[in-house]
């Protein structure tokens, strides 16, 4: 299928609609509480577990139960990856068959497609089971020196011959996060020679590899990734960082911490910690239970409700309070926070502020009563433009009502 015949026909109308629909219905079942789900899509049926395995930028992979489509017999555990709705996700899917024919050719281990829909909104790949070199980085000093010798060695050999076929191919050059490269063991041993595989054969053509050696990816790329993904509480086993004295001066200043002793507000943050959010990550997932709830100390936000990510009302920035009205109610987030800018937020934990209520403290109640007040505020505005008695206010009150109903 030539370039121009394939954007055609990935811009078919419709397509994005049936995409709206799909999602629609997994994020119900999943809200549900349902652990599977059979869809029809793309003239196939297909039963999927829940919630998804994984979600990148341009689509979102579960483990596929089983499928209408004719596949190879016993295949195998199998995964099904579905492009998000614009038309740009189905043709970055369908150029995943190219670069996967391209590893493949190549002897580099990536999951192979069973079937791959013509108009690139799904493709059934087989589901590869390893650790993937986050976790393996993390653990490395437990391993035996001879482990250690293999991993570094297959890494370094893996790594290599990508950079080389990114050379020789510049239009199959795709991520080598530490996320997206796996270690494979059998019975839970490494073999030897270690075996890598490329998990998301995805186009990243804007990435440059140029100078690009093991030595900087294992001693710079992967250290800096890491500690990126425990800043955006990525890792379950994450580190906290705590909030510094210059973060504490700054936010004592709030609204939410109206009132408070300055050794009030300290004992507060205690409970809590700084984490950094780059441009379009998200911080709040709309059906998630609410845990904890964010304090902006820098950037912006843009709340988004629905399948498809529609903003609400204008960004939320310095000073502004994100989730804790699903925070005091524990029920699901009503809305989607995704940081439109580079964002930096202290994170107030629930197990940990539970503790300060226990302990029956003045500094907890007081927040939560400043919590209380400015729902209220928020409430009494709503219901003033409801009933038309500060026809001005509208255009102010609607970003403060977005941001209410996002807790």
């Amino acid at each position: 299928m030539g370039e121009d015949v394939t954007r055609t026909a990935v811009r078919q109308p419709g397509l994005e609609e049936e995409a709206v629909r799909l999602f629609h219905d997994l994020h119900q079942a999943a809200s549900a509480g349902a652990t599977e789900a059979a869809v029809d899509y793309g003239g196939a049926r297909f039963a999927v577990a829940l919630p998804p395995l994984g979600e990148g930028d341009r689509g979102i992979v579960y483990h596929l139960r089983g499928c209408s489509l004719p596949l190879p017999p016993d295949p195998g555990p199998l995964c099904l990856k579905v492009a998000k709705l614009q038309a740009v996700c189905r043709e970055r899917l369908l150029e995943e068959q190219m670069t996967t024919d391209f590893f493949l050719s190549r002897e580099v281990a990536v999951p192979r497609i069973l079937a791959m829909d013509p108009l690139g909104r799904f493709a059934v790949k087989e589901y590869v089971e390893g650790e993937s070199i986050t976790s393996l980085y993390l653990r490395f000093s437990t391993l035996t020196v001879r482990t250690q010798g293999l991993i570094l060695e297959g890494l370094r050999a893996f790594l290599e011959r990508l950079l080389a076929l990114f050379r020789e191919r510049p239009d199959c050059q795709v991520s080598i996060s530490p996320n997206n490269v796996y270690v494979l063991t059998e019975a839970g041993r490494f073999r030897d020679p270690a075996r890598f595989v490329l998990i998301d054969p995805g186009t990243t053509l804007k990435k440059s590899y140029d100078d690009f050696t093991f030595e900087k990816y294992w001693n710079e790329v992967l250290p800096d990734r890491i500690r990126k993904y425990q800043r955006t509480g990525y890792l379950q086993w994450l580190v906290p960082k705590e909030v510094t004295q210059s973060d504490r001066d700054e936010a004592k200043e709030f609204g939410i911490f109206r009132g408070l002793k300055p050794s009030e507000v300290f004992l507060l943050l205690q409970a809590a910690r700084t984490v950094e959010f780059d441009a379009e990550e998200t911080i709040l997932r709309e059906g998630a239970i609410g845990e904890n709830f964010y304090l902006v100390l820098e950037g912006e936000i843009q709340l988004r409700r629905g399948p498809l990510g529609e903003p609400v009302g204008r960004p939320l920035g310095r000073g502004a309070v994100l989730g804790e009205m699903a925070f005091l109610l524990r029920v699901p987030r009503s809305m989607t926070a995704v940081a439109t800018t580079p964002c930096r937020l202290i994170e107030v934990d629930r197990q940990k502020f539970d503790e300060l209520l226990d302990a029956q403290l003045a500094a907890p109640y007081k927040l939560l009563r400043n919590i209380a007040v400015a729902l209220a505020e928020r409430l009494h505005e709503l219901d003033a433009v409801h009933h038309g008695r500060h026809p001005a206010a509208a255009a102010a009150a609607a970003p403060a009502a977005a941001a209410e109903e996002a807790r």
